[in-house]
């Protein structure tokens, strides 16, 4: 094989892989394309990244199912980044086919920054049932995301995270007023991906 035909093969497999040569956390393409074990979305600017659920410490054997707790509540983590020039508020994560899920306190979004971080849940679960749950994240500004949140055993790296957020959790905020002109639809994504609106 020819050295030209070589070099045009490298790249194919750079562009299928989706490599980049950028090494900045904040570079558009790593946020677009994480490599994570979670659900992640995006909406008007807003990303949700490596979104899962996680029980628990439970004395129960390690082959039980992950979404076994003993009082059937699983801390929710989610890695919030706004890409917006406003600060939005994350306003209800909510459950389709039962279930609640109850935020620890306000979760503000500033202009190009990540609120939340990966090793501290924002809020607690009940009543979920299965391995991968349809939940939909409603921002009060950049509007609802709907992903399928799947449910982590605790172990390897979930090991150590708390299992639930500091504090006593509290039911989250009432929704805003609508705004005038058209509401962003959540979209649903073949796995648990979704695509900005476009």
């Amino acid at each position: 094989m020819s050295a030209r035909l070589l070099a045009c093969a490298a790249a194919l497999v750079l562009a299928a892989t989706g490599c980049s040569s950028s090494v900045d956390p904040n570079d558009p393409a790593r946020l677009n394309r994480p490599q994570n074990d979670g659900a992640n979305g995006d909406v008007q600017g807003v990303h949700v990244r490596d979104a899962f659920l996680l029980g628990e410490m439970s004395t129960a054997s390690p082959a039980a199912s992950p979404a076994a707790s003993p009082a059937g509540r699983q801390a929710l983590y989610a890695v919030l980044i706004s890409n917006r020039d406003r600060p939005d508020l994350l306003e209800r994560v909510t459950v389709e086919g039962g279930g609640t899920v109850r935020l620890a306190g306000p979760v503000e979004l500033r202009p190009y920054e990540a609120a939340t971080r990966p090793d501290q849940p924002i809020g607690m679960a009940s009543g979920i049932p299965g391995n991968y749950v349809p939940m939909t994240f409603t921002f009060r500004d950049a509007g609802a995301v709907r992903m399928a949140v799947p449910v982590m055993a605790r172990q390897g790296r979930f090991a150590s995270l708390p299992p639930s957020p500091t504090g006593t959790p509290t039911p989250t905020s009432t929704p805003s007023p609508k705004r005038s002109g058209p509401t962003p639809k959540p979209t649903v994504p073949p796995e648990h991906a979704t695509r900005e609106p476009g």
